[in-house]
Protein backbone atom coordinates (compact mmCIF):
# COMPACT_ATOMS: atom_id res chain seq x y z
CA UNK A 1 0.00 0.00 0.00
CA UNK A 2 1.33 3.44 -0.55
CA UNK A 3 1.85 5.99 1.66
CA UNK A 4 0.39 9.47 0.77
CA UNK A 5 1.80 12.48 1.52
CA UNK A 6 -0.47 15.14 2.74
CA UNK A 7 -0.29 16.87 -0.55
CA UNK A 8 -1.19 14.20 -2.47
CA UNK A 9 -4.42 13.57 0.36
CA UNK A 10 -5.36 17.07 -0.01
CA UNK A 11 -4.39 17.39 -3.65
CA UNK A 12 -3.73 21.12 -2.80
CA UNK A 13 -1.48 20.98 -6.13
CA UNK A 14 1.34 22.36 -4.20
CA UNK A 15 3.78 19.28 -4.59
CA UNK A 16 7.21 19.33 -3.49
CA UNK A 17 8.88 21.61 -5.82
CA UNK A 18 8.89 19.09 -9.25
CA UNK A 19 5.17 20.12 -10.35
CA UNK A 20 2.84 22.44 -10.69
CA UNK A 21 2.13 25.69 -8.21
CA UNK A 22 4.20 26.57 -5.39
CA UNK A 23 5.95 24.67 -3.17
CA UNK A 24 4.44 24.15 0.38
CA UNK A 25 6.45 24.91 3.24
CA UNK A 26 5.55 20.86 4.45
CA UNK A 27 6.73 19.68 1.51
CA UNK A 28 10.06 21.11 1.61
CA UNK A 29 10.39 20.72 5.36
CA UNK A 30 13.48 17.58 4.43
CA UNK A 31 14.44 17.33 8.19
CA UNK A 32 11.58 14.95 8.67
CA UNK A 33 12.32 13.10 5.59
CA UNK A 34 11.27 9.45 5.95
CA UNK A 35 9.37 9.76 8.92
CA UNK A 36 6.11 7.96 9.72
CA UNK A 37 7.24 6.88 5.76
CA UNK A 38 6.77 9.89 4.08
CA UNK A 39 8.66 12.55 1.52
CA UNK A 40 10.08 15.36 3.68
CA UNK A 41 7.46 16.62 5.77
CA UNK A 42 4.28 14.76 3.70
CA UNK A 43 2.93 12.59 6.91
CA UNK A 44 3.69 14.68 9.85
CA UNK A 45 2.07 17.87 8.31
CA UNK A 46 0.29 18.69 11.77
CA UNK A 47 3.50 18.97 13.91
CA UNK A 48 5.15 21.27 11.31
CA UNK A 49 2.58 23.26 11.08
CA UNK A 50 2.36 24.03 14.35
CA UNK A 51 6.04 24.52 14.66
CA UNK A 52 5.83 26.89 11.72
CA UNK A 53 3.02 28.73 11.78
CA UNK A 54 3.68 30.45 8.52
CA UNK A 55 3.11 27.30 6.90
CA UNK A 56 -0.88 28.08 6.70
CA UNK A 57 -0.81 31.01 4.36
CA UNK A 58 -0.11 28.08 1.34
CA UNK A 59 -2.42 25.34 3.16
CA UNK A 60 -5.77 23.94 2.13
CA UNK A 61 -6.92 23.16 4.87
CA UNK A 62 -6.63 26.61 6.85
CA UNK A 63 -10.09 27.51 6.75
CA UNK A 64 -11.18 25.10 8.74
CA UNK A 65 -11.79 25.45 12.39
CA UNK A 66 -8.42 23.23 14.28
CA UNK A 67 -7.71 22.60 10.98
CA UNK A 68 -5.03 20.26 12.08
CA UNK A 69 -6.77 18.49 15.04
CA UNK A 70 -9.55 17.66 13.08
CA UNK A 71 -7.79 16.70 9.86
CA UNK A 72 -8.90 13.09 8.28
CA UNK A 73 -5.26 13.30 7.23
CA UNK A 74 -3.77 12.90 10.41
CA UNK A 75 -6.00 10.48 11.55
CA UNK A 76 -5.74 8.32 8.20
CA UNK A 77 -1.62 8.63 9.70
CA UNK A 78 -2.18 7.69 12.94
CA UNK A 79 -4.57 4.82 11.78
CA UNK A 80 -1.81 3.36 9.31
CA UNK A 81 1.72 3.87 11.34
CA UNK A 82 -0.34 3.38 14.92
CA UNK A 83 0.16 5.83 17.63
CA UNK A 84 3.51 5.13 19.01
CA UNK A 85 5.45 5.17 15.84
CA UNK A 86 3.59 8.83 15.04
CA UNK A 87 4.73 9.83 18.44
CA UNK A 88 8.12 8.52 17.59
CA UNK A 89 8.47 10.42 14.60
CA UNK A 90 6.96 13.40 16.22
CA UNK A 91 9.91 13.37 19.23
CA UNK A 92 12.69 12.98 16.05
CA UNK A 93 11.12 15.84 14.21
CA UNK A 94 10.96 18.37 17.42
CA UNK A 95 14.38 17.22 18.46
CA UNK A 96 15.42 18.49 15.28
CA UNK A 97 13.81 21.60 15.25
CA UNK A 98 15.25 22.13 18.97
CA UNK A 99 18.68 21.58 17.47
CA UNK A 100 18.55 23.85 14.81
CA UNK A 101 17.51 26.53 17.10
Amino acid sequence: MKKLNCWEFMKCGKQDGTGKSDVCPIAAEKSANGLNGGKNGGRLCWIIADAHPATWSSCSNKGRKDPCFSCEFRFKVMMEEEMINVCKATGSFLQIVKTRG
